[in-house]
């Protein structure tokens, strides 16, 4: 639970967030960013900002904290304290 915290703190921090920057702050691998992002997009904590095509075979997209994840990282702070 503390990392998906600090995960949802990096996001709100580094808004709109894309991926590379999630990865590169605390030197975290793809994998794990990846599956952080499909599970807090799955739950609601995290929304899709903007999504643009790319020469890549994948749509670069950035991210921002949604409501709801904005209220669960107020009360765990306040439990926390």
């Amino acid at each position: 639970m503390r990392t998906l915290t600090t995960f949802l703190r990096q996001v709100e921090r580094n808004a709109p967030a894309n991926f590379s920057r999630l990865c590169a702050e605390h030197g975290r691998g793809y994998g794990m960013v990846n599956r952080y992002i499909s599970y807090c997009l799955s739950n609601g904590l995290i929304r899709v900002v903007a999504e643009r095509r790319t020469r890549g075979r994948y749509p670069s997209r950035t991210y921002e904290l949604s409501l709801r994840g904005a209220t669960l990282l107020s009360l765990l702070g306040e439990k926390e304290a």
